[in-house]
């Protein structure tokens, strides 16, 4: 199925926009960082926790490309913010787990409290339909952009 010259302009009217909306996304998660006394690779971390659960410092450095060493400062960071907390690993006593702390997500969440209200009324009055294509949309854009992520890093 081929595009039209109106659903093109629409392409290209999304395209043109969607990096001004991810710069202000990428602000407000900054300014929410520096907020919380880390930086962003850090803030990066804390998601990664409240999306997967505890991990290994070595498991997390993996996800938000970091070495090691400095995913060990990532976590001390963190720790001294309040944010997380490390744990003997129950299945290897060897390794550390590091988990979000409920105090850290819940003052994360709530600098992204105005965010929330603001997108639940910009999306009030969308159909249902037009819901599910927006879903749809988002799901299909991080899927193309972790893909995209694992290729740049894989060619590095």
């Amino acid at each position: 199925m081929t595009m039209g010259q109106q659903e093109k302009a629409q392409v290209s009217a999304l395209l043109e926009l969607l990096p001004d909306w991810l710069q202000q996304l990428i602000r407000i998660n900054s300014l929410v960082a520096t907020r919380m006394g880390v930086i962003m690779t850090d803030f990066h971390c804390l998601h990664v926790l409240q999306q997967d659960g505890p991990a290994t410092p070595g498991a997390l450095a993996a996800r938000v490309g970091l070495t090691a060493g400095s995913a060990t400062r990532m976590v001390d960071r963190l720790e001294a913010a309040g944010c997380v907390t490390r744990a003997t690993d129950p299945k290897d006593r060897r390794k550390v787990v590091v988990a979000a702390t409920q105090e850290g997500l819940a003052r994360a969440s709530s600098y992204y409290a105005g965010l929330t209200d603001r997108t639940e009324q910009d999306l009030a009055d969308f159909t249902e339909e037009e819901l599910r294509v927006l879903l749809r949309f988002v799901q299909r854009s991080l899927a193309s952009a972790i893909a995209e992520a694992d290729r740049l890093h894989a060619s590095s």
